[in-house]
């Protein structure tokens, strides 16, 4: 995605998914502002270009399956999935991790595509590609994190959409081949990764 294209989709994501107000974050912390990203990933004139962009972002990764944790990141890994089918001629096996089990059923938390024989995906020796729309804290990221590994395979890196610079995330930005979009500065604004002034 070139320079221009990226720009776009800044500008647009900031207009669609930046609230003003106060809100209490799910990590507890409080902000005056919030990061809805479903406002912007679930909008039709977006799906395809946050795709393009997140496929961009993870050039260079080595990877078998992709997924992420319920919900944010479901409609990220799936709209990924089917640019890569139809611009990029590979199919992606998914998966996605909800943060609590399932009381019927199979039970589970973790949810992933099969293969025609019932073989799963996500086992030992395969590496995930893991994605989520937001970070503050991480709380979130980590339960797919440690269903990936719980699985014996290897996460083999971890794409975010915005960051919100918090450093009790650290531990995610520092143990992980760890890329992100956009990072989310003090007053709100989405700034383009690597364009963007480090927090204090």
């Amino acid at each position: 995605m070139d320079a221009t294209a990226l720009e776009a989709l800044r500008a647009t994501l900031e207009a669609r998914c930046i609230l003003r107000g106060d809100f209490t974050l799910a990590s507890g912390k409080q902000s005056n502002y919030y990061y809805n990203g479903k406002a912007g990933m679930l909008a039709g004139a977006v799906k395809a270009e946050l795709a393009r962009a997140l496929w961009d972002l993870a050039a260079g990764i080595e990877f078998d399956v992709l997924g992420g944790p319920a919900v944010g990141a479901v409609p990220l890994v799936e709209h990924m999935a089917v640019v890569s089918s139809l611009e990029l001629g590979r199919d992606v096996d998914t998966f996605y991790v909800r943060s609590e089990k399932k009381e019927h059923g199979t039970q589970s938390a973790l949810f992933q595509a099969q293969g025609e024989d019932g073989a799963e995906v996500l086992v030992a020796g395969s590496r995930a590609l893991v994605v989520e729309d937001a970070l503050t804290t991480g709380g979130s990221i980590r339960v797919a994190l440690e269903a990936v590994e719980a699985a014996g395979a290897t996460v083999a890196g971890v794409l975010l959409v915005a960051d919100r610079q918090d450093p009790d995330a650290d531990w995610l930005r520092k143990g992980y081949e760890y890329r992100m979009l956009f990072q989310v500065g003090n007053d709100g604004g989405l700034l383009i990764a690597g364009r963007a002034a480090q927090p204090a």
